[in-house]
């Protein structure tokens, strides 16, 4: 694989809002990133394929395309649906995408869905099959294919790989290019996880082949990998300081969510957007002598006891964070506050697929029963039903469970009446 060191350029992630902006930022847009699974038609009925509308509106902007999975992560244990993978790579196809992309991360344990990207446990057994994953992906599209680095919100686990050798170890391993989410690793920092030197110290910087920069902000004692807001200034003297030492770099892509976009309007996004190509065109340099991290697993800055146990199957912790960011078990050993903000960003991300499908309900239920009981019935729904990424299951789902209650069928009824 050949290419020019910025090639693609400066670019942004293709979602709602970004077309009624166009207009205003397109000058200072040299490639698109598309999450295809967002464009879906539907899951079922063989409709797994971008919507004929978004598609057709992708392919007038006149601009390279990349495909940026966010579906079928590759780093748990349990391997992607095989047609999901099948279906993102023809989306990848129907796109003309340059490259395509998933996440270091996982979503199933098992049988067990998690509604959330949840952080990798980072083994050796983990790395094994990783690998595995990524070459079902290659083997089903031959464009370029590049791992994300994850964001984890949990604190280090002694005996796991580091997470720059994690990384690393895959990205070698399965002969694939990385994503550097600049964004994620520095969030991993703020959160108490490793250095974003250490990590760089770790990785091959010649695998490199995009990256990407975002807003986020602090809540509860952490800062979150939010995708909102303008790119912090920090973060933008991070990247001119670690993009001229890549490479291979392709692309530098900002992710917002759409809300984002259309809150900062045509005059906040070319001020990013300006930002990210004063990077760009910064001089290659020689990348600096950081400080090296520890080689294999995570240093034992704490020694295993029993409020923190040594280290378990990887088959048996990925199972264990499901079915405790799902509400489907109150359990986690070790304890981790991390581990709370991801039941919590779980609970949002399920919730946010019941506005699509359910926002009349939604609606009713506030009038009848307020704010604060409303909140403690929709946690019941959570805790009862299993997760789910996709919309229409969710939806489904809720329709069964609110079927199932009566005291609600009945409040709800009487008030349309």
């Amino acid at each position: 694989m050949s290419w020019t060191r910025f090639d693609l350029g400066v670019g942004v992630i293709a979602l709602g809002s970004l077309d009624q902006l166009w207009d205003g930022i397109e000058d200072l847009v040299d490639v698109v990133e598309v999450e295809p699974q967002t464009l879906w038609e539907t899951r079922f009925g063989g409709g797994k394929v971008i919507s004929p509308e978004p598609l057709a509106w992708l392919r007038s902007c006149g601009r390279p395309l990349l495909a940026h999975g966010v579906g079928y992560p590759v780093g748990g244990l349990t391997a992607p649906d095989p047609e999901g993978v099948a279906a993102s790579a023809a989306s990848a196809r129907d796109l003309g995408a340059v490259h395509w992309s998933e996440h270091l991360a996982f979503n199933v344990a098992g049988d067990a869905h998690a509604g959330f990207l949840l952080p990798p446990v980072q083994t050796p057994e983990a790395v094994a099959a990783a690998v595995g994953h990524i070459r079902a992906h290659q083997d089903a599209n031959d464009r370029p294919f590049l791992v994300e680095t994850p964001t984890n919100y949990l604190q280090p686990v002694p005996g796991d790989l580091t997470d720059g050798d994690y990384v690393a170890a895959i990205a070698e391993g399965a002969d694939c290019g990385i994503l550097l989410d600049l964004h994620n690793i520095w969030t991993n920092e703020r959160n108490g996880r490793q250095s974003v030197d250490e990590f760089l110290s770790r990785i091959p910087l010649e695998r490199v082949w995009e990256v990407h920069l975002a807003g986020g902000f602090e809540t509860d004692g952490y800062y979150l990998d939010a995708h909102v807001g303008p790119i912090d200034p920090e973060l933008l003297a991070l990247a001119a300081r670690v993009v001229p030492t890549l490479p291979r770099v392709r692309a530098v892509i900002y992710e917002a969510v759409p809300a984002s976009l259309a809150e900062q309007g045509v005059a906040g996004l070319c001020d990013v957007l300006e930002g990210m190509h004063r990077i760009v065109e910064l001089p290659v340099a020689v990348a600096p002598v950081a400080p090296v991290a520890p080689a294999g697993p995570v240093a034992a800055a704490a020694v295993p006891s029993p409020d923190r146990p040594g280290p378990r199957g990887t088959a048996e912790r990925e199972a264990e964070l499901v079915a405790y960011t799902t509400r489907a078990s109150d359990v986690l050993s070790p304890p981790d506050p991390g581990a709370v903000l991801m039941r919590a960003l779980t609970d949002e991300a399920r919730l946010s697929l019941l506005v699509r499908t359910h926002p009349d309900v939604l609606a009713r239920l506030l009038t009848v029963l307020g704010r604060e009981r409303t909140s403690a019935v929709l946690t019941e729904f959570l805790t009862a039903s299993p997760a789910s990424l996709w919309t229409d299951e969710q939806g489904d789902a809720f329709a069964a469970w609110l079927a199932g209650r009566a005291d609600l069928t009945t409040a709800l009824t009487a008030y349309d009446r």
